[in-house]
């Protein structure tokens, strides 16, 4: 599955994204929305893939089980340079505006870093627990 972590940024991610999106296509022009589109829809699906990836890896870990989701690493790597590139080089978007949308990924790395370091108590028993105060 996932920790609860990785699977909330995942979720601000999508969220953040959509709301970029829209926004941008409400208030920019053809060349910036379609940048910033392209963008999320980018960094969304590398977030994606690269928890698939080590949910794979940490799940045959814990198992003691080979995995060879590492080596999917550096396929997946070269996949999303390859299309960041062809974006760039042949889409009609702003690369600034494309820019702005893949680092969205940041932002909700720095929210679910806040939102744990204050809400969420991780017990040494590995569940999460909500705490309310």
């Amino acid at each position: 599955m996932g920790s609860p972590s990785i699977l909330r940024i995942e979720r601000i991610n999508y969220g953040l994204g959509a709301a970029l999106a829209l926004a941008s296509l409400l208030t920019q022009s053809k060349s910036i929305a379609l940048g910033v589109c392209i963008g999320v829809a980018l960094t969304c699906l590398n977030f994606y893939m690269l928890r698939k990836l080590i949910t794979k890896w940490t799940t045959a870990a814990q198992k003691g089980a080979p995995s060879n989701a590492p080596l999917l690493m550096l396929p997946k790597m070269v996949g999303l340079m390859l299309a960041v590139a062809a974006a760039v080089l042949f889409l009609p978007i702003d690369p600034i505006a494309f820019t702005v949308g893949y680092s969205i990924f940041i932002i909700s790395i720095v929210v679910e870093t806040l939102y744990s370091s204050v809400f969420v108590s991780e017990p040494a028993n590995g569940s999460t627990e909500r705490q309310d105060g």
